[in-house]
């Protein structure tokens, strides 16, 4: 492991905690504008404005990041931000979590935590070769294919509208930090800010996830979904993404065993974690103090 691994990890602990937070404060924001009485109205607008500003910090966690390593080193850590956001589902905005739940979430930061120490074991591959139209063409049928599967989960139950939007939203951000992964990548380490016109339109364009997902987050509360869950699946999304697109626009063309690994118990956590799960299409967004 080199110094610009740790540094990129420790990155990443800072970023996911600010940015888990992020999706509870907008939530508690948007939950207090339904008091309508004008002081409360004032400070829902100061808690859902801190939260965007929180949420916007998002790119750039990840462009410091990937100045020192590879884009999964940053992501493999985003699932420790998990417990912050459901501390603060449950004391906040008084979401109910079960035991289960409690431990489907648990089992994601362990699986996240485990993919981290691979990755400073085995190295991430670097992005510098990789296929620009490739990874182009994947953000951008997943930036497409999002609000569209979302616009199909509107009537079903609010557990699969937090699978549905939990998966678009991270799988948008994912790629935003692999777009901008491709335009820093430099021959022998990476730059703060791409160096060639065709690395420098991959970055702005890479801003369009970051959008999306912020996008998908704001119309997932708006669907009652809650903070906790939707941010279960988000995580469970974020991490194992790039760990499938990287080896895919790298041409290794398949993940490392210890990558699946890590893969599979993260998405049992979230299994775990949405199974326990017994909430109706009726349940109404939760209020809060």
């Amino acid at each position: 492991m080199t110094a610009g691994h740790a540094f990129a990890m420790l990155i990443g602990v800072l970023g996911t905690s600010t940015i888990h937070l992020s999706k509870g404060v907008m939530k508690h924001g948007l939950v207090r504008l339904r008091d309508h009485t004008r002081r409360s109205s004032r400070t829902a607008r100061t808690i859902y404005a801190l939260g965007v500003v929180m949420n916007f910090t998002n790119p750039l966690w990840v462009i410091v990041a990937n100045r020192f390593a590879p884009t999964v080193y940053y992501t493999s850590m985003y699932g420790i931000g998990l417990i912050a956001l459901l501390l603060y589902s449950h004391r906040r905005l008084a979401e109910t979590v079960s035991r289960n739940q409690v431990i489907g979430i648990g089992v994601i930061v362990i699986g996240t935590l485990l993919i981290g120490a691979l990755e400073l074991g085995g190295g991430a591959p670097s992005l510098y070769n990789a296929s620009r139209a490739l990874v182009l063409t994947i953000a951008v049928v997943w930036l497409i294919a999002a609000p569209l599967a979302a616009l199909a989960s509107l009537r079903a139950s609010i557990v699969t509208r937090e699978v549905i939007f939990g998966v678009a939203a991270g799988g948008l951000a994912a790629l935003e930090a692999v777009v901008k992964g491709v335009s820093q990548a430099g021959a022998e380490s990476s730059t703060f800010l791409p160096q060639t016109p065709a690395n420098w339109a991959l970055f702005v364009v890479s801003f369009a996830g970051a959008a999306g997902a912020f996008g998908m987050i704001q119309w997932a509360f708006l669907r009652s979904c809650r903070a906790s869950m939707m941010g279960a699946i988000y995580t469970t999304t974020y991490v194992a993404l790039p760990l499938i697109v990287s080896p895919l626009v790298t041409g290794s063309r398949v993940p490392s065993v210890g990558s699946l690994f890590g893969i599979a118990i993260i998405a049992g956590g979230a299994l775990l974690a949405v199974s326990a799960t017994r909430v109706t299409s009726a349940t109404p967004v939760a209020s809060s103090g």
